[in-house]
């Protein structure tokens, strides 16, 4: 997969801020709009706690800012029963009538149905980031995101290459048909090149926990001496996974997935090869945008839009370090 530097993603946010500035200059001119005339958006996405999503909650922020929306942005806080009290969430946000929804659909099994009566109802539905597998089938109008099983593939091909025979993916979020997919497509490689991986299965109230999730991974590089690549598909258990390998004293290809200053560091450091960066950012301006332009004007992009991945590696960690420092909370670095 090409490399894009990160000068172009310091680049991209400056043409979204430029975008803004371009929306807000139509609206100034056309006349502020009273409270009742804004189309209210329901942004509904994953926990606070991670700085992925952070970062996705500061791109609908933004982006509501520019277009003046009524926006919420709703998401649960209990790690030990996010799918029921999350599905909950998005049924009571739906009884609401809001004008159009983003959703992020994290666990299709339990949220497809639901997402189906709401877009049968007639409300638009964008998903975010989650469930680009059956947008369509659902009914939604739009999907923001990447192709997870094409990511998974081209991180086991850059560890591949890296001389690596045998992946470790690590998904922390069971349930999760994208985290899946991810694995997947990373199998996927492994066995075109001839080799193999296996799936390190991390429930999602202990995936916070960097001490559990490393001593996880600890665990599995001790009983398969055949692993040396690990794939983590997230930031803290980047961080964690940096600590599993040192403890272990294998050599170990090791990549990550979403940013934190703590895996950036391990980056620059060497202790991680690279980290696939989905640019979260901009899955939850470009949602909330598009939301707002069907929602105003019947328009909309044909088919998914892509926010990711870029690579970020040792030649552009720097960059990417000082855009966090420019921009807090842009990059999901915390």
């Amino acid at each position: 997969m090409n490399m894009l530097p990160a000068s172009l993603a310091r680049r991209g946010v400056a043409a979204v801020a430029f975008l803004g500035v371009c929306v807000l200059a139509s609206l100034s001119a056309a006349g502020a709009a009273s409270a009742q005339d804004k189309p209210r958006i329901v942004m509904l996405g994953g926990p606070l706690w991670d700085p992925f999503f952070g970062a996705m909650k500061k791109g609908g922020d933004d982006a509501a800012r520019d277009l003046n929306v009524d926006y919420q942005r709703i998401t649960g806080t209990d790690p030990n029963n996010f799918v029921a009290d999350y599905a909950k969430l998005v049924k009571q946000a739906a009884s609401q009538k809001p004008a159009a929804m983003v959703i992020g659909n994290y666990f299709p099994d339990t949220l497809d149905p639901i997402i189906k009566e709401i877009t049968a109802s007639g409300i638009p539905v964008i998903i975010q980031h989650d469930g680009g597998a059956s947008w369509r089938d659902i009914g939604a109008i739009s999907y923001v995101g990447f192709s997870a099983r094409d990511l998974g593939r081209s991180v086991g091909e850059r560890e591949i290459k890296a001389g690596a025979k045998f992946g470790l993916c690590v998904n922390h979020v069971p349930g999760n048909t994208t985290l899946d997919l991810d694995c997947l497509g990373y199998n996927d490689a492994f066995k075109a090149a001839g080799g193999d991986s296996k799936v390190l299965t991390i429930q999602f109230s202990d995936a916070s926990n960097p001490t559990f999730v490393s001593s996880a991974i600890r665990g599995a590089l001790q009983s398969d001496q055949r692993i040396d690549a690990i794939w983590t598909i997230g930031a803290v258990q980047g961080v964690a996974s940096v600590e599993a390998v040192k403890q272990s004293g294998r050599k170990i290809v090791n990549a990550s997935l979403g940013l934190s200053l703590g895996s950036l560091e391990a980056l620059k450091n060497g202790d991680l090869l690279f980290i696939a960066d989905l640019q979260p950012y901009l899955d939850g301006y470009y949602a909330l945008l598009a939301a707002y332009q069907y929602v105003q004007y019947k328009m909309l992009p044909m088919g998914q839009i892509s926010t990711g991945p870029l690579m970020i590696t040792k030649d552009n960690v720097d960059e990417v370090l000082k855009v966090n420092v420019t921009y807090p909370g842009v990059r999901g670095a915390s």
